[in-house]
């Protein structure tokens, strides 16, 4: 089928729709810790503007002006963090100096020059770009899945399974790189199968334009040109056999231009450039591992099983989605899709496969589970969607089902037969999404009993706040365990953990960090040995509260005196 306006006007309602629900969600969201780091890391780079129109940045291009603003967590690219500082520029912190200039009607609210009005949170406000373009990704699923596969019914379910997964909800709703350089690169491929298909230079513009952004956002997009050229190369054999031209390479040249965007939103390469794009790939080369659990087995350092990769998909993403997935891979082998003069199957494998692929080398860090590779669960959908879509045929068929209202209503019935389950798993393991494992694992009870990592980040705490603030005595000392200085700090700032309970690090020596009133304990198989330490320290061995998903512990309080 050829899309049509009313393809635009679903797009856009899932966009906004998977927006706002994944916003609202995010409220009951733990601050996770690198996304603390990214929080201030964005108040930063948004100074930077903010003291250059004010006028009281002297010398912008300066080194000593950039580094000032632009040092801090310069590991990482900045765009997201950027858009981050931004939002909650625009949208919470709003100063009447300032937003005269690029929020007037918001400033026209503001009471006095110095006032500040709050439209979000300081934290929805921080979240909201990664929420937007998660909606924006479940959007591009579904229009890809229309331009190439041709269906409406199957482009629905690709777009409710982007959706309608525990783990990606999860990092949808956190200020983090790994949803948004996902969208990016199935944004990048569908913008390159596009052009492929175009006359003009714009669509190849375009290309490079989109691969740029994903270089500015997270450093292992790097490799999706090979997924690109592979596909290129494939492609061009193919046409070579049949005595036909090469396809259009115009997309691929355009990619070579990315790293002049990626240098253009970057002001810390503006000085020393091939220095710090040294150190900025060496940090990364050289990244410090950190532990994680599979199948009982802490690992900390390489090598690590070649097939963590594909048993963490197996035993995260909804039943559903894999079942439904792996049946419309097979079936996307053996039948023909429209437009295959690009050859769309290859181009999804291989795009799709990539990022899962270059962690079964055995070399590269684990610790981050399945974040690192997000890109991989859209092209799932797509395979997905395509069964949901033959199956659908074959009924019609089959049943004989004739008359626009009929196929309507069991179109609409198998939507829900895939989306439902999917969107059970995600609704109950919110806000705990790490910890969330499927019906083959056997839940988050199995997830614990095979011994598959339990959470990181630090994030799970925030359940626990609320008892915090009612249990604990006035200046409190708490020790925060996995819970970084920043994260404190933002808890504090939003007013989410009571301003007179004092972070026990900060006071006495690291020998001393259970000398406190209160001791928090996230679960995880290499912080076993801490229990040991508070009991040993405080003289008993009963927790005052855990925080619970589905009987499994995440997180365990102790008080100095219960």
């Amino acid at each position: 089928m050829t899309r049509s306006p009313i393809d635009r006007v679903v797009a856009a309602a899932i966009c906004g729709a998977v927006s706002v629900v994944t916003i609202l969600f995010s409220t009951r969201q733990g601050i996770a810790r690198d996304e603390a780091y990214y929080m201030n890391a964005g108040e930063r780079y948004v100074a930077y503007f903010d003291d250059l129109l004010t006028g009281r940045l002297k010398n912008p291009l300066s080194r000593e002006s950039i580094d000032r603003y632009w040092s801090y967590n310069a590991e990482h690219p900045p765009l997201f963090k950027l858009l981050y500082g931004a939002s909650w520029r625009a949208l919470h912190r709003c100063t009447c100096a300032i937003d005269n200039r690029w929020h007037p009607v918001v400033a026209r609210l503001a009471a006095g020059q110095h006032s500040t009005i709050g439209l979000l949170s300081e934290l929805t406000a921080f979240r909201l770009p990664t929420a937007v373009t998660f909606g924006w990704l479940c959007a591009l699923a579904y229009l890809f899945y229309v331009d190439a596969l041709g269906s409406r019914r199957g482009a629905i379910v690709a777009a409710l399974l982007m959706f309608a997964q525990p783990r990606a909800f999860f990092h949808a709703q956190t200020a983090s790189f790994d949803l948004p350089v996902a969208a990016l690169w199935f944004a990048t491929m569908y913008a390159y199968w596009r052009a492929l298909g175009a006359e003009s230079w714009r669509g190849a513009i375009v290309t490079g334009l989109l691969f740029g952004l994903t270089l500015a956002t997270k450093l292992q997009s790097a490799v999706l040109p090979l997924a690109l050229g592979a596909h290129w190369g494939w492609l061009a054999w193919m046409r070579h056999r049949q005595d036909r031209s090469n396809p259009d390479v115009r997309p691929l040249l355009s990619m070579l231009a990315a790293p002049i965007v990626l240098l253009g939103m970057w002001p810390w390469l503006w000085h020393d450039t091939l220095s710090r794009v040294r150190n900025y790939l060496a940090f990364h080369w050289n990244h410090e591992q950190y532990n994680f659990e599979y199948f009982g087995r802490n690992y900390n350092q390489p090598p690590f099983p070649w097939h963590e990769p594909l048993g963490m998909l197996v035993v995260t993403a909804p039943v559903i989605l894999l079942v439904t997935a792996a049946a419309g891979i097979l079936l996307l082998m053996r039948s023909s899709v429209k437009d295959d003069d690009r050859s769309t199957r290859a181009l999804l494998l291989l795009s799709g496969a990539l990022p899962i692929a270059v962690f079964m080398g055995g070399r590269l860090p684990i610790y981050g589970e399945t974040k690192h590779w997000l890109a991989t669960m859209p092209f799932l959908t797509l395979a997905a969607g395509y069964a949901i879509d033959r199956l659908g045929a074959s009924l019609e068929s089959e049943l004989r089902i004739v008359g626009s209202g009929r196929r309507l209503a069991m179109s609409a019935a198998l939507v829900l037969v895939a989306f439902v389950p999917a969107a059970a798993e995600t609704l109950r393991s919110h806000p705990y999404g790490l910890s969330h494992y499927n019906a083959l694992a056997g839940g988050a009870p199995g997830g614990a009993d095979l011994g598959m990592n339990r959470q990181f980040w630090g994030y799970s705490v925030k359940g626990l706040l609320p008892w915090l603030n009612q249990r604990l005595p006035p200046r409190a000392t708490l020790y925060l365990h996995d819970t970084n200085e920043d994260s404190y700090n933002l808890y504090m700032r939003s007013r989410a953990l009571r301003d007179d309970i004092v972070d026990a690090s900060s006071i006495g020596e690291p020998g001393t960090r259970f000398v406190s009133d209160a001791a928090l304990v996230i679960h995880e198989k290499h912080f076993d040995d801490v229990d040991f330490r508070i009991w040993e320290t405080y003289g008993h061995v009963q927790p005052a509260q855990v925080l619970t998903l589905d009987g499994v512990p995440l997180v365990s309080v102790y008080l100095r005196n219960p």
